[in-house]
């Protein structure tokens, strides 16, 4: 069921593929079966994570799909994905839950059910159906080789300038000015390629690969230039893997990501079996997110319209204003790609139109805010309705604040009659509310999400002012893009705004997300998830009106190019602080493995990799957040010297581990400095204090890297 809310398009249109046959998708599940097959055969390594990869990000939901008759090939394939995603993390989590950890004798269970399914599906024909799908004439463009001659150029000068690059050498700027002028020239090939051929031929495999091509650079450059995982938190999420994979249950009820983990014990199925450590995977978990989520919106945009150039600008626009990265491995990561895949099937199964109503005002605004919506006719099918409670309910149990961002627009789409039935909200809240009501004791005792809402500091972001001219940069540069990507849906929706019915779905989804800075106080970081799971319906919008332009296609791939440039600077402009270097992990591992049980671990600032170990509860128990001195604001600003030595051993002390430690490493320092947290040379006071002190003693030391022990009174 595709309607079309957008205006038509007033040229001809290509399309993105025939219809799906059932046999087909059940083909595609039969043959990554035996690719999963292949896997567990062979020695464990590379090679088998990459196939078990493959079997567990599509194969179990290829064969769910094949039965469920969905006509679009690309919601099939982003359906597919989202069933897989959502059963194989249901199905790992079960494990951890039931206290039963064998994933050898889990994968199996999964090949034979995926296989019968697909088996399932060849005892029965296709049903036949006409192609809905329009081809028109396509117009006459640049020369054919063009776009795809800038894209392999782009690509192959993008791997020369990466695999040449010194890490090390990039400045506080960011990864863009670190790597220069070829990379951006790539970058503005790649928007000036999609372009032209988005306003000439639009031929569907060059537009895909442009959209590909970006996403590389986007999303793959930071994995390919460091030899880890980029980010210092993200490594707290790859000690939750180990212990699932030690334990094979939750050791400590009061840790907030044991009580959400289905993304841990996924990825802890995949790297038994595969043999590979999560921590040699986890730094590709952004592009891998990044391009299924671009299928995600590309399915979603195809429940409003069947120009294929609306399809990819949409797509295109998400890769290129996308500056939030939460697609890094973690919670967030894996909840956002299934939420996607949950409004790709509202979309497809789920979509009405109120019915005659009352004379109310509150029904008579409703049935002004829907004028002129098509009709919709289908009832939605129980399948359906199954398959998104199931989805929703690992949204629940993959990350703590996701499913209550999709109940805010369901919910808004329901008043307004365009979500049907009315009780599948009801439904949903149930599923959100009974997980997450055993465990709000532990989640509002350590993260303080209902002691009163702040607005202004929810919007704030994180940083309370800039410490340099580079976090300045950084920061306006991405506040900038945000309020042109929400400026540009407003604009779209007052264009429209004598038939509000035609965009109301993606215009209510895009600002909705807004009621998360009203009904929360989850602090700064508030305002960036507001712009992540706003950004794909602003694209959206944005693109129903751009690519309905008849040309411009050089200038648009300027404006495409100077957007991915400016995104790149919100995603990768902090680099230099992002990059983890070995020595640090070396640090955190002797720290884990020979402190004793129940130590209070404080650092200088929220910069190491700590946590990364199955081991990581033997330090701060109790506490999800480590504790730093920069996060303190009585020590902000203030110089560091031998005078403060006393309130910092009082503040260290005060979290009663039975031992005490502070760590002092480079990154530590370059991190306060750069946010301006404490002032010149404090740092280096701090470390002559601590050397001098017959209170602390130095418990580990390599090259700059400093981890001192309180000693006891």
């Amino acid at each position: 069921m595709t309607v079309r809310l957008f205006s038509p398009v007033s040229r001809g249109t290509t399309s993105l593929g025939t219809p799906t046959s059932e046999t087909g998708l059940a083909a595609v599940a039969a043959v990554l079966v035996a690719a999963g097959t292949i896997a567990l055969l062979i020695p464990a390594g590379p090679i088998r994570l990459v196939l078990l990869l493959a079997f567990f990000t599509a194969a179990p939901g290829a064969a769910i799909v094949s039965h469920l008759r969905i006509a679009d090939r690309v919601v099939a394939a982003a359906l597919s994905i989202t069933f897989s995603l959502a059963v194989t993390g249901l199905g790992a989590a079960s494990m951890v839950w039931v206290k039963s950890w064998h994933p050898n004798a889990a994968t199996v269970v999964a090949l034979v059910f995926t296989a019968a399914l697909a088996l399932a599906r060849f005892r029965h024909p296709d049903v036949e159906r006409a192609d809905a799908y329009q081809r028109g004439p396509l117009p006459a463009g640049a020369h054919p080789a063009l776009s795809p001659t800038l894209f392999v150029v782009a690509i192959g000068l993008w791997l020369v300038t990466v695999l040449r690059a010194d890490p090390e050498r990039i400045t506080l700027y960011g990864l863009t000015w670190g790597l220069g002028v070829p990379f951006v020239a790539a970058i503005v090939m790649v928007g000036v390629g999609f372009g032209v051929e988005l306003f000439g031929r639009g031929r569907t495999p060059v537009l895909l690969a442009g959209v590909g091509a970006m996403g590389l650079l986007v999303w793959a450059t930071a994995p390919l230039l460091v030899p880890v995982p980029e980010y210092p938190w993200v490594y707290k999420h790859i000690g939750v893997v180990e212990l699932i994979q030690r334990y094979g249950r939750v050791v400590d009820p009061d840790d907030i990501y044991q009580r959400w983990p289905v993304l841990f014990a996924a990825a802890a199925q995949l790297s038994d079996v595969a043999g590979v450590p999560s921590i040699r995977f986890a730094g590709w978990s952004t592009p891998y997110f990044g391009l299924i989520d671009a299928l995600m919106i590309a399915a979603i945009v195809r429940g409003f319209t069947r120009d294929v150039r609306t399809v990819f600008l949409a797509v295109f626009l998400f890769v290129c204003c996308l500056w939030v990265d939460q697609n890094y491995f973690s919670p967030q990561a894996y909840a956002y790609a299934l939420s996607l895949g949950f409004f790709a099937l509202l979309m497809h199964g789920c979509r009405g139109l109120p019915g005659a109503g009352t004379a109310w005002r509150l029904d008579r605004l409703r049935r002004w805010l829907v004028r002129d919506a098509p009709d919709v006719a289908d009832r939605p099918r129980w399948p359906l309705l199954v398959a998104v409670a199931v989805v929703f309910a690992a949204v629940t149990a993959a990350h703590q604040l996701t499913p209550y961002l999709l109940l805010f627009g369901v919910g808004v789409l329901t008043v307004l009659g365009l979500i049907r039935p009315y009780w599948l909200v009801l439904v949903l809240a149930v599923v959100a509310g009974g997980y997450f009501v055993p465990r709000m004791g532990g989640v509002s005792s350590q993260y303080n999400l209902f002691d009163g809402f702040d607005l202004f500091h929810n919007a704030a972001g994180t940083s309370s002012g800039w410490g340099t001219r580079a976090q300045e940069f950084s920061a306006i540069v991405a506040r900038g893009l945000s309020v042109v990507v929400w400026l540009a849906a407003l604009v779209v929706g007052w264009r429209h705004r004598r038939g509000l019915g035609r965009i109301v779905v993606p215009l209510v989804l895009g600002f909705t997300p807004f009621l998360l800075l009203l009904l929360q106080s989850y602090g700064g970081e508030a305002i960036y998830r507001v712009y992540l799971f706003s950004v794909p319906w602003c694209a959206m919008l944005a693109a129903s009106w751009w690519a309905g332009l008849r040309r411009g296609g050089l200038g648009s791939g300027v404006v495409l190019a100077v957007l991915a440039i400016a995104a790149l600077q919100g995603l990768q402009g902090q680099f230099a602080l992002h990059v983890v270097p070995p020595a640090d992990l070396r640090a955190a591992r002797y720290l884990e493995a020979q402190a004793p049980a129940g130590s209070t671990m404080t650092m200088l600032a929220p910069a190491f990799p700590a946590r990364l170990t199955a081991d990581y509860g033997n330090l701060n128990p109790g506490h999800s957040v480590d504790p730093s001195i920069t996060d303190q604001p009585s020590f902000k600003h203030v110089m560091l010297d031998a005078d403060q030595l006393p309130a910092i051993e009082s503040w260290a002390a005060s979290y009663g581990g039975t031992e005490t430690f502070l760590v002092i490493t480079p990154l530590m320092q370059t991190t306060a400095e750069y946010f301006g947290n404490l002032p010149t040379g404090s740092v280096d006071a701090l470390r002559r204090a601590l050397d001098e002190s017959d209170r602390w003693s130095t418990y580990y030391r390599s090259g700059a890297i400093t981890i001192y022990r309180l000693e006891p009174t």
